[in-house]
């Protein structure tokens, strides 16, 4: 990029503002004029040609015995390049030295354990897949308050009694989730199971 004085633009900084987002910081090398571009994480990678570290994952790696770092840097690296990605934050840092896989909270793991065994393997599919689209090193509690929020939304108080089920799910894409191999009360029970 270039400045309105006509000189290139230096990469100073690149910050991460939370697990999707970064900061991109660049100052002009003549007139010293500071410029920030916020951007998500795939997006930020098309600024760059090559890997280029966050400072936060720069300085995880940086943390690492000498002779692990080269290897681990290598393996990141490659890892970013197969998913096209030249920013690597320290979310992708976790999820390739994972290989793609992402890893379970305690918390998060007996809170699964809750959820019906009907819809237990399609409850960890989703929580582990939108960690890895919001590229987070890890399932926890948060992520899967997050996500019964926008599957479920807020329960309404059944007609039928105090069964301690909701009746209708306000503001609920049932779309969202498949309910061809269950029924609607498989779901309201993974509701209630996953609270």
């Amino acid at each position: 990029m270039t400045c309105a004085c006509g000189s290139d633009f230096q990469c100073r900084a690149i910050e991460e503002w939370d697990a999707q987002h970064a900061m991109l910081c660049y100052t002009c090398r003549s007139c010293g004029f500071h410029l920030g571009i916020e951007a998500n994480n795939r997006e930020a990678s098309g600024f760059f040609a090559r890997p280029v570290w966050t400072d936060e994952a720069q300085h995880r790696l940086d943390r690492l015995p000498p002779y692990v770092a080269p290897l681990v840097q290598q393996e990141v690296e490659a890892y970013a390049v197969q998913h096209r990605l030249a920013l690597i934050s320290t979310g992708l840092m976790m999820q390739a030295r994972h290989h793609g896989l992402v890893s379970w909270h305690p918390d998060a793991e007996r809170r699964l354990s809750r959820v019906p065994a009907a819809v237990r393997a399609m409850a960890r599919a989703e929580l582990e897949r939108t960690a890895q689209d919001r590229e987070m090193p890890e399932v926890t509690v948060a992520l899967m308050d997050d996500i019964k929020a926008r599957y479920f939304g807020v329960a309404v108080p059944t007609s039928r009694g105090t069964h301690g089920h909701a009746r209708r799910l306000t503001g609920a894409p049932f779309g969202a989730v498949s309910t061809s191999c269950m029924g609607r009360r498989a779901l309201l029970r993974f509701r209630c199971f996953i609270d």
